[in-house]
């Protein structure tokens, strides 16, 4: 196992992998670069042509970021030596996963006959809404899409309006369209990525297939981004964030998302983890199924 520890010199290490066996949402290198901060450091751990994202916090915390890196009968075993390295032999605190149900049922065996790790507490439990693009209709007629035809219609006709590419904006009003999303959400509901976003502005969405924002009347309102998921034709919308100053803005970006989304031909757009509140709005626009997350903590015993 060899730990790399500068991702900018082992890019093309990374990417490769990736490229072999990037299978979830989490498996882009710039998701992963973005998420250095003064506080977590990122290292990527190597097993041949296998390996695995994480982070270390100064806390001596360490997080998963996606599932392994491998194939599929691989994971697991890759998995606890990741344990044994950060657990056991570093001595840190604690490591923390957010993984789709099928590996949470994985992990979730090897921990019930470990002699050496548990689970803190049971999961917190996230519902992620699958868009059909093929079922999507950027025209929104019918009955069916007759209420989000006419918040569109209405928003239209109240404000200017421009949906443009993120990058041709200045970076330090799109900073400052986190930092007013960041304020106005509910502190149930706030988001530990800030960093990551404010980030991917910095190095100009780097990473991403997609980048656009809502324009009102001149003032960046929105940012919505994300990027295919590797060995799919499925995309993951990873960023999806406004200002609060007009109502319907969620509806207007997500609209255009989902538009911008089909028109590059992907097939299913994953929409993120999201709690009840935020869940129940991503329904309006129709999603065809839902797939679990588990979000936990693994110690030593």
């Amino acid at each position: 196992m060899d730990i790399i520890d500068d991702i900018s010199s082992g890019k093309k290490e990374i990417i490769n992998c990736i490229k072999k066996y990037g299978s979830t949402r989490e498996h882009n290198y710039w998701f992963f670069y973005n998420q250095q901060t003064n506080y977590a450091k990122t290292y990527f751990f190597k097993f041949k042509d296998s390996g695995l994202f994480s982070v270390r916090y100064k806390s001596g915390t360490w997080e998963i970021i996606g599932e392994v890196l491998a194939s599929e009968n691989k994971r697991v075993e890759l998995f606890n030596k990741f344990l044994d390295y950060v657990l056991m032999k570093q001595k840190d605190k604690k490591v923390f996963i957010f993984v789709p149900e099928k590996f949470y049922n994985n992990i979730k065996r090897i921990l019930q006959k470990s002699s050496k790790y548990r689970m803190t507490n049971a999961p917190d439990i996230y519902n992620t809404p699958v868009f059909n693009l093929k079922k999507w209709d950027e025209n929104l007629e019918g009955k069916k899409w007759k209420k989000l035809r006419n918040i569109k219609n209405k928003f239209l006709k109240s404000f200017n309006v421009e949906i443009i590419p993120s990058r041709e904006i200045d970076k330090k009003k799109l900073i400052d369209v986190v930092l007013e999303w960041r304020k106005k959400r509910p502190k149930v509901e706030k988001n530990y990525y800030i960093q990551m976003y404010l980030n991917f502005i910095k190095n100009d969405f780097e990473g991403t297939d997609i980048a656009r924002s809502v324009v009102v009347n001149g003032e960046p309102c929105c940012i919505t981004s994300g990027w295919k998921i590797p060995n799919s034709k499925n995309y993951y919308s990873a960023i999806g964030l406004y200002n609060y100053k007009y109502g319907s803005l969620g509806e207007i970006a997500n609209i255009d998302d989902l538009t911008q989304i089909k028109k590059k031909k992907f097939l299913f757009a994953d929409f993120g983890d999201s709690t009840e509140s935020l869940l129940q709005f991503k329904k309006k626009f129709y999603p065809e199924s839902f797939y679990k997350t588990y979000w936990f903590h693994i110690v030593k015993k």
